[in-house]
């Protein structure tokens, strides 16, 4: 996250055990990911300019020096038709997409294969010398003569390579309009070969459907041969089975077979058969009704037979006796039963009766016998059935084997018709040539190259510069990256941060100047050291860094001078005796110092020298001695740091670096506090890292880190992220 201001504290867990707090890591969000993006680009902008300034300018000598190509179109309309040869197959019109795409797709195939390309080097002459190749502007091999084998091999291999190489053929994917170009350094030649490509195209697909018409009557032909010959065999073989099994076909002269039963052929004794079926279901129908009628008048009188009533004699004579009986009756009621009238008269009344009973018995015995003759008939013909049933059932299985083969002998009169008449319809369309392709524009000569175009040059050298730039800041940015901001030093270190300090041109007159920024920079630092514990800032503080050249002792001189003006009693000690830098800083001569201090050769007071600055005294290095680790490893530099302490509010210790020696390291030890200076933009993580690792196994008790040389503008982060407290006090001061 970016740093709030320029001092903001960072509290540790607990500076005095010399462990670190921990800091929170959260996802950056998108803007802090953008703007170290663009930080990151800002620092290597010279090289991203220049990157680009080489890609437009390579560009440009390209566009420049490349041999001008021109590219000829010519347009043709690519129509799908179905070749079909049996007439079974379906129409291609009505096909899905897929389909219809791999038809284009194939046809762009036949016109970018060689014997296409064979066929216009044919067309155009392209054989013929070295006219061709040398427009194309290909490389002749003079070694080998032109009218050798060899010579004419290479050559047109090279003719064909050339005309593949610079043809594309394309289409739009939503017409059946197939683009062909072709380019050459040549615009006429450009338009001539394309033009040769198109008429090469039609005439390829002309001669392909000559030689599919012409394939497909000679394979009509043969099937047709093979087609007759199989039905004469089936034909022949059905009337030889027939003829062998005696089996003889009876449905039209029964008149109940079926030009279509193949299943069950009416033979003679099926035709029988099947009349005696007939017959016979007929005579038990005729059975049962006698049947019936013989069981209702086998019982009861003869006067209640319907057929005796029914019967015209019955009827006569019923009416002859009633006539009779009614004589009878008069007679009788005049004469007595003796009387021969009377007599007369009865006799012809039994007469009458025995004539009707007599009647009667002979239409009952007619129904009897009508009974019998059914029952009779019925029997008969069961008999004759049985007696054919075996004659069927030996001839049904010979019957099958008839129907397969008359069934197979019909199969292949179909084949045979069907392929008739497609052998008729194709032999009359063969002389009709149809053809699917029509140019519909012609490659005209271009008036303009094709290649190189500047301004897709100029544009691919921008794209080619934005990748390489990318590159390469990516590259810098993970090979040399450095510590810069304190949001990084955060991250990377684990450590607080107690201030963040500008850059400044003229660091010693800014740090002199209370209101300047240096001095608020410094002045936030001076604050944080004083929030570490409760009891204030500690009182002996190493002030250290990575590297030499950090300004670690312009930090020592700006700590100690906004803690002297706050009526602190400072004390500040060059403890850097191998390359020592305090007495610069005050113009002081480097004498009678902290070297002479430890040897004994001057007293404490001796060695303190006093500033223009109130509440300010400094121990100078002195004389550089030859052992400056055994020297500050020593009991009399601790006994130096305690009798000082009594007198002083903080002591400020300028040591040496960190890496490569270990005088930090031991006076760190010594210390209460270490403060780390870390130039921004100059260390990389793991260098730090290194030497914070050396303090910290030497139990150093590290306070924070200090960031000096701070320049948001500089290393990309313009004024709005890392500048508000630097500005605040000249825009809103006194």
């Amino acid at each position: 996250m970016p740093f709030p201001f320029a001092g903001a504290v960072q509290a540790p867990t607990d500076w005095q055990t010399g462990t670190a707090a921990t800091p929170h890591t959260a996802h950056a969000p998108e803007s802090s990911k953008l703007r170290e993006i663009w930080a990151a680009a800002y620092r290597s902008r010279y090289w991203v300019a220049g990157i680009f300034a080489a890609c437009v300018l390579l560009a440009l000598t390209i566009a420049l020096l490349s041999t001008r190509y021109y590219r000829a179109t010519a347009s043709v309309e690519v129509r799908q038709e179905a070749e079909k040869v049996l007439g079974t197959e379906q129409d291609r019109e009505s096909g899905s997409k897929s389909d219809s795409d791999r038809f284009l797709q194939t046809q762009i195939d036949i016109i970018t294969s060689r014997s296409m390309a064979e066929s216009v080097a044919e067309s155009e002459g392209l054989y013929r010398g070295d006219a061709f190749l040398n427009a194309m502007g290909a490389d002749v091999d003079d070694a080998t003569p032109a009218n050798t084998a060899v010579g004419r091999d290479a050559r047109r291999e090279a003719v064909i390579a050339q005309l593949q190489t610079h043809l594309k053929v394309k289409y739009s994917g939503s017409t059946r309009i197939i683009l062909i170009a072709f380019t050459s350094p040549d615009p006429r030649l450009s338009s001539r070969i394309a033009n040769a490509y198109a008429e090469a195209f039609i005439r390829s697909n002309l001669a392909r459907k000559a030689g599919s018409s012409v394939y497909a009557l000679e394979f009509l032909r043969g099937q047709l041969r093979e087609a007759q010959e199989r039905l004469a065999r089936s034909e022949q073989e059905v009337v030889n089975y027939a003829r062998r099994t005696r089996i003889v076909d009876a449905g039209n002269a029964a008149g109940s077979g079926s030009s279509g039963d193949s299943v069950r052929p009416q033979s003679l004794v099926t035709a029988q058969l099947v009349q005696l079926n007939q017959a016979y279901s007929t005579a038990i129908a005729d059975r049962i009704q006698a049947q019936q009628k013989w069981q209702e008048m086998s019982s009861g009188p003869l006067t209640r037979i319907p057929d005796v009533l029914e019967n015209p004699a019955i009827q006569t004579l019923q009416g002859q006796r009633a006539q009779q009986q009614a004589q009878y009756e008069q007679q009788l009621a005049i004469r007595r039963k003796d009387h021969p009238a009377v007599i007369e008269q009865a006799v012809r009344l039994r007469e009458l009766d025995r004539s009707i009973a007599t009647l009667g018995s002979n239409i009952r015995a007619g129904i009897r016998k009508t009974y019998e003759i059914a029952n009779a008939r019925e029997q008969q013909l069961a008999r004759e059935i049985d007696a054919l049933k075996s004659s069927t059932l030996s001839e049904q299985n010979q019957g099958i084997e008839l129907s397969i083969l008359r069934r197979e002998a019909d199969t292949n009169r179909q084949q045979y018709e069907a392929l008739l008449r497609r052998y008729n319809a194709l032999n009359a369309e063969s002389g009709v040539q149809t053809n699917n392709l029509s140019i519909v524009d012609q490659a005209i000569v271009p008036n303009r190259p094709s290649w190189p175009l500047l301004p897709l040059n100029i544009a691919l050298g921008l794209i080619l510069g934005m990748l390489l730039s990318a590159l390469f800041v990516f590259l810098r940015e993970q090979l040399f990256y450095r510590l810069r901001t304190p949001d990084e030093v955060t991250r990377a270190l684990g450590l607080p941060i107690l201030g963040v300090v500008p850059v400044s041109a003229t660091p010693m007159q800014d740090l002199n100047d209370a209101k300047s920024s240096q001095s608020d920079a410094f002045s936030s630092v001076r604050t944080s050291l004083s929030l570490l514990s409760r009891n204030g800032a500690p009182r002996s503080m190493v002030v250290t860094s990575t590297q030499q050249g950090e300004g670690k002792s312009t930090a020592t001189y700006a700590i100690a001078l906004s803690f002297a003006r706050l009526g602190k009693r400072v004390l500040i000690i060059d403890v850097d005796l191998r390359r020592p830098n305090v007495h610069r800083l005050f113009n002081l001569p480097n004498r009678d110092g902290l070297s002479n201090l430890l040897v004994g050769q001057v007293a404490d007071d001796a060695a303190i020298r006093g500033t223009a600055q109130a509440n300010l005294d400094v121990i100078l290095a002195g004389d550089v001695p030859p052992n400056p680790t055994e020297l500050l490893n020593s009991s009399q530099m601790s006994q130096l740091l305690g009798r000082l302490s009594e007198r002083y509010d903080v002591i400020l210790l300028d040591s040496a670096p960190v890496l490569g020696l270990a005088d930090a390291v031991i006076l760190a030890n010594e210390a209460e506090a270490t403060v780390f200076v870390i130039e921004a933009g100059r260390n990389a993580p793991r260098t730090v890292e290194t030497a914070l690792t050396r303090l910290r196994q030497a139990e150093a008790r590290i306070a924070g880190t200090v960031l000096i040389k701070f320049d948001p503008g500089r290393l990309g982060y313009g004024g709005t992220d890392y500048g508000y407290s630097y500005e605040y006090g000249s825009k809103h001061g006194g």
